[in-house]
């Protein structure tokens, strides 16, 4: 499995994932991909995270990305 991201002013790059998706490596991908590619994307004015993995979206989950902001 391969997880990704785009925006309308760049993509990330490609993180493969190992066995499968679970809460604790979706937290991994968010910290160490997601967040990074949104401040990237949206330097000033930050950005709207779409998650179409309902499962995913946890509280555990939504806790991550109130601590980054």
């Amino acid at each position: 499995m391969f997880w990704g991201s785009f925006s309308f002013s760049l993509v990330a790059s490609l993180m493969p994932i190992e066995g499968m998706m679970n809460l604790d490596k979706y937290i991994d991908v968010i910290e160490r991909k997601a967040i990074p590619h949104m401040r990237k994307a949206f330097p000033d004015v930050g950005g709207k995270f779409q998650n179409i993995v309902p499962c995913l979206s946890s509280e555990k989950v939504k806790t991550v990305f109130r601590k980054q902001n």
